[in-house]
C-alpha cells in the first residue's frame, strides 16, 4: 500500500492512453447493467454508480456472472461523481464525509486479470481514519457453451483466506484476489475484507487489489506478479491499449473532417474491433472475433452478423477473414446459423441470409484482399469456389427455370413480435438472391472456371420478381404467404436490394419513395419497420419498428451510394452520427425516433458495428477494389461535412490519401496525385501502377 502523496497525485502516472474511444458519464446513456470492459481474455461488469464496483466476470471457459467486488467507506457505498471508460478500464471519482475517492479498475492484457487502484484524498483540515470495507462474493463455474445469452454460474466457491490472498475455488480453477494493505482483515461473517486507512489532511494515499480468473495456481500467479509491480501492470495495460490502437489505424484509414461528429462516429465504429477480438488458447481460432463481447454476452459466432462487415475485415485482418469463412464452410450452413467458438460446431436454426452472407464473404474477401488462391482451398471436400457455387443455387432446383423460394412458416426473418406474418415467399430474401448469383459469376470469372448460367439465373430472377411481387399502386414489394395470397410488409429490408442491379428505374423510384419521414426516417434514425405497416411496434426496435439493427442504416446507406442515391445516403447518415458521441459501444439495435437502443438483449457491443466504418470507405468514399487488381475512388461528399479525408486507406498492398473538398477530390499514392471534379470516378490501374482521371 502506498503511504502519502501530495494532492496533485496522478492515480496512474503518466502513460494516458489514446482517448479517442473514450467516453464519460455525461455523454453516455448506456446503463449500468450494459457497461463493462474487455482485454481479449477476460470482460467484466462495471457497475457505475458506486466508485469503485464490479459484477460479473467471464473469460471462456471460465464464468462467475455474479462475481463482485464492492468498496465501502465509513460503512456507506460511494456515489460516483464521474467516470471515464475506455475498452479496458474505467477511472471513477466521487467523495464521502468530506474524503474524496478515486478508482481505476484495468484490465490486463495477456491476462485473465485485472487490477483495481483506490485513491483517498481527505479534504478536510483535520486528521480521519477511514475505515474501508471490500465486499467480495460470487460463484463459478466452467461451460462450453457460449451462445447468445450470457453463461451463468451457480456453483458455491467458498473464499479461503491466506494472509492478504483470497482464493474462491471450484475443482481445479479458481478466482484469486490479494490487497497491497498490509493490515487488512477478512471477516467471513461478512465476505468482506476490512482496514483502517489514517488520512492526513490534503493527502492522498493509495492501495490496489488484484483479481484474477482461471486455473488456480495461474491465477493466484497472475495476482501476485500484478500486485508485486502495480504501476508496472498498469503501464503495460495502457500501452498494450496504445498499440492496439496504433495497429488499429496502421490497417485501417483515420478520417478527417470538417465535421468532428462524423469522424467520431467513424472512430466509435472501429472501437468494435478492438472489443470484439479474443484471445482465448481454448478458442477453435485464433484470434477470434465473436458476435458479442461485453458481459459475455453473444460471444458466439452469428452468420448474419460477422458477414455485415464482409468488406472491412479483410482490410483489417485478412488472415481472421479467412480462416472465420472456412470456419463456417465446416458446419452445415444449410440447417444453422452459428458456431461455438469453444468447439467450433454449428448450434440454431437455419436463417435464409446465409447463403448470401457466406458468398459475401467470400466475394469480398478475395476482391479486398487480392487472394485469388483462396477459392482453390480446399475445406472438408470442396474448394472453396464449389462452396460458393452450391450455396448460390441453395433453394432452387438448377435443372428447372428460376423461380421464387418459398421459405415456409418461420418467423425467422424479421421476428416479429405482434402475430402479423412476414413468410413464406418473401421479396427481399427472393431478390438478395440476384447478388448471390452475380456474386458467384464473378469470383468463377477471377478463378478461370466461368459460370455463364449464373448470371443467366440472375436476369431470370430479377423479371421473375418483378411481374410477381411487384405492386405498383403501392410501389412496393408484396409477399405471399401460405395460402398463396398477397400481402404487403414494408419492411426495411427490402433498402437491401439496392445496388445489387435486381431493381429496375421504376423499382427503385418506388422504393425510394417511401424513404421519408412518414415511413421510414425520424430524427435520430431509420426504422425498421415503415411507422405506416400495421405491424409497427415501437418496443420491437431490431426489425419491427422502433429502430432498427445497428448495420441496417450504414448497410442501406452505403447500398445507396453505390447505386447513385447520395443524397438519401448522406440523409441517413446525418439523422445516426449521435451514435458516436452517446455510446462507449453500439448494441443489437438502436433508436430511431429517440436517443436511445434497445436493451432485451445481452448483444451489447456487437461485431457489426464496424459496418459504419465500411460504409464511408465504401460507401461515402466510393472505393472499389476490382478483381484485377484496380481501385477506383469515387467520393460523395454530405452536406453535413463540406470536407474530408481518409489517411493510410491500405487496398492491395498500396496505400492512398483520398481528399474530398466542394466539388473537387484528389488521390494519392506515392508521389503521384490525381485530381477531378465530383462525380467523376479516378481509378488506379493494377496493371501500370498509375493513377489516372477517367478523363485521360
Amino acid at each position: 500500500m502506498g503511504i502519502l502523496f501530495p494532492l496533485v497525485f496522478a492515480l496512474l502516472g503518466s502513460g494516458e492512453p489514446p482517448d479517442m474511444f473514450s467516453i464519460t458519464n455525461s455523454a453516455s446513456i448506456v446503463d449500468e447493467e450494459h457497461l463493462g470492459i474487455v482485454n481479449g481474455k477476460v470482460t467484466v461488469g462495471i457497475n457505475y454508480k458506486d466508485v469503485v464496483s464490479i459484477r460479473g466476470m467471464w473469460s471462456p471457459p471460465y464464468v462467475s456472472s455474479d462475481f463482485g467486488i464492492e468498496l465501502r467507506a465509513f460503512g456507506e457505498r460511494i456515489p460516483t461523481d464521474t467516470y471515464t471508460w475506455r475498452p479496458f478500464e474505467v477511472e471513477r471519482s466521487g467523495r464521502i464525509q468530506d474524503v474524496a475517492v478515486s478508482s481505476t479498475v484495468a484490465l490486463i492484457y495477456g491476462l485473465r486479470a485485472g487490477l483495481i487502484r483506490v485513491c483517498i484524498v481527505n479534504e478536510s483540515s483535520v486528521q480521519k481514519e477511514v475505515l474501508i470495507e471490500f465486499r467480495v462474493a460470487g460463484t463459478l463455474d466452467r461451460t462450453d457453451t457460449w451462445e447468445f445469452s450470457r453463461p451463468e454460474s451457480a456453483t458455491p466457491a467458498p473464499i479461503a483466506c491466506n494472509g492478504n490472498t483470497l482464493t474462491m475455488e471450484h475443482d481445479a480453477y479458481a478466482i484469486a484476489l490479494a490487497c497491497d494493505i498490509p493490515e487488512i482483515t477478512w471477516r467471513e461473517a461478512g465476505s468482506s475484507w476490512k482496514a483502517t486507512v489514517p488520512a492526513v489532511p490534503h493527502m492522498a494515499a493509495f492501495f490496489d487489489v488484484a483479481f484474477a480468473i482461471g486455473n488456480k495456481q495461474e491465477a493466484q500467479e497472475s495476482c501476485r506478479a500484478m500486485l508485486a509491480h502495480p504501476e508496472k501492470a498498469f503501464g503495460r495495460a495502457r500501452e498494450e491499449y496504445s498499440a492496439r490502437v496504433e495497429d488499429l489505424f496502421a490497417k485501417l484509414p483515420r478520417l478527417h473532417s470538417s465535421n468532428d461528429s462524423l469522424v467520431k462516429f467513424y472512430n466509435r465504429s472501429l472501437v468494435h474491433f478492438l472489443m470484439n477480438r479474443w484471445d482465448i488458447p481454448e478458442f477453435v481460432l485464433h484470434p477470434y472475433y465473436g458476435t458479442g463481447s461485453v458481459k459475455g454476452g453473444c460471444v458466439c459466432n452469428y452468420l448474419w452478423n460477422f458477414g455485415e462487415v464482409w468488406e472491412i475485415l479483410p482490410l483489417y485482418d485478412p488472415t481472421a477473414a479467412r480462416e472465420h469463412i472456412k470456419q463456417f464452410l465446416k458446419t452445415d450452413i444449410t440447417a444453422h446459423f452459428a458456431f461455438n467458438p469453444m468447439t467450433g460446431a454449428a448450434f440454431g436454426p437455419w436463417y435464409p441470409v446465409n447463403q448470401e452472407k457466406i458468398i459475401g464473404l467470400i466475394y469480398y474477401y478475395v476482391k479486398n484482399s487480392g487472394d485469388l488462391a483462396f477459392l482453390d482451398e480446399r475445406v472438408i471436400d470442396k474448394s472453396v469456389l464449389e462452396w460458393v457455387l452450391l450455396n448460390a443455387i441453395f433453394g432452387g432446383d438448377p435443372a428447372k427455370p428460376v423461380d421464387l423460394i418459398d421459405y415456409g412458416p418461420s418467423n425467422s426473418h424479421l421476428e416479429l413480435r405482434r402475430g402479423y406474418p412476414y413468410n413464406h415467399v418473401m421479396p427481399d430474401l427472393n431478390g438478395r438472391r440476384y447478388a448471390s448469383y452475380m456474386w458467384a459469376s464473378e469470383l468463377a470469372d477471377a478463378a478461370g472456371k466461368p459460370a455463364p448460367y449464373l448470371k443467366e439465373r440472375a436476369e431470370a430472377l430479377k423479371a421473375v420478381l418483378k411481374e410477381r411481387l411487384w405492386n405498383p399502386k403501392l410501389r412496393w414489394f408484396d409477399f405471399i404467404n401460405e395460402k398463396g395470397e398477397k400481402d404487403t410488409r414494408f419492411t426495411v429490408q427490402m433498402f437491401k436490394l439496392f445496388g445489387s442491379g435486381v431493381l429496375d428505374a421504376d423499382e427503385e423510384a418506388g422504393l425510394i419513395s417511401h424513404l421519408n419521414e412518414t415511413e421510414f426516417l425520424s430524427e435520430q434514425g431509420l426504422h425498421s419497420m415503415s411507422k405506416t405497416d400495421v405491424a409497427y411496434d415501437q418496443i420491437d426496435i431490431d426489425n419491427g419498428g422502433g429502430g432498427s439493427c445497428t448495420c441496417f442504416p450504414p448497410q442501406i446507406a452505403e447500398r445507396l451510394y453505390k447505386s447513385g442515391h447520395a443524397r438519401e445516403a448522406g440523409d441517413i447518415l446525418r439523422r445516426i452520427l449521435w451514435w458516436g458521441e452517446r455510446m462507449p459501444y453500439w448494441g443489437d439495435s438502436l433508436v430511431a425516433n429517440s436517443i436511445d437502443y434497445r436493451k432485451d438483449t445481452p448483444l451489447q457491443c456487437t461485431i457489426d458495428g464496424a459496418a459504419v466504418a465500411q460504409c464511408i470507405i465504401f460507401g461515402l468514399f466510393g472505393v472499389n477494389a476490382a478483381f484485377n487488381g484496380d481501385v477506383i475512388f469515387n467520393p460523395h461528399l454530405p452536406p453535413f461535412a463540406p470536407k474530408m479525408s481518409l489517411e493510410g486507406l491500405k487496398v492491395r498492398g498500396v496505400s492512398f490519401d483520398l481528399l474530398a473538398d466542394g466539388d473537387e477530390f484528389s488521390v494519392t499514392a506515392g508521389k503521384q496525385t490525381v485530381r477531378a471534379k465530383a462525380g467523376t470516378p479516378i481509378p488506379w490501374r493494377a496493371n501500370e501502377r498509375l493513377l489516372k482521371s477517367a478523363a485521360e
